[in-house]
């Protein structure tokens, strides 16, 4: 069989226009596209896409002509950066609620101040001491019934699983 450079041209434009309509977006993917983009034109984009962003626009800026690599290849290239900011994002949340825990702190010796004032008594700083060990106290009881009633919540859906699994295993037996 012999191929004639008209048959060669057409085979050659057939293969690249099935490549190219291979990806054709359909109505329903154009409309979710649509609403994405109008969403994020609204309300802005989260920081994880900014930061998958800015990391296939490094990607092609280092890489010119080279294939973007998927989401994951990305995240194991910056791992290092992604802990930074996991533990900035931990320090961020202790630091704040350090300052909400002295800011409960200084609420409670106010109303304690107030209300002894108004009963005209005044403290020594021993009385203070006591009142500050007690505070404490009642912080860690506090903390610790919390600690306690979600290991009880932890132990009841175990029991529930259990139970779910169980009655399934019947069930299958049968």
């Amino acid at each position: 069989m012999k191929i004639t450079l008209p048959t060669l041209a057409l085979l050659f434009g057939l293969m690249t226009a099935n490549t190219l309509c291979v990806h054709a977006e359909t109505p329903y993917e154009a409309d979710q596209r649509q609403q994405m983009e109008a969403y994020q034109r609204t309300h802005g984009v989260s920081a994880q896409v900014q930061q998958s962003q800015r990391w296939e626009q490094e990607w092609r800026q280092q890489h010119p002509n080279e294939p973007v690599p998927n989401a994951g290849v990305l995240q194991k290239l910056h791992r290092q950066e992604t802990l930074n900011n996991i533990n900035q994002g931990f320090a961020k949340m202790r630091q704040e609620r350090q300052a909400k825990l002295q800011q409960d702190y200084a609420f409670a010796k106010q109303r304690q101040q107030q209300m002894l004032a108004a009963q005209h008594i005044t403290w020594t700083p021993q009385q203070w001491q006591n009142w500050d060990r007690q505070y404490d106290q009642s912080q860690q009881a506090q903390a610790q019934a919390y600690l306690d009633g979600i290991k009880k919540a932890g132990e009841i859906q175990e029991a529930e699983r259990q139970q779910r699994e169980m009655q399934y295993n019947m069930g299958v037996a049968r």
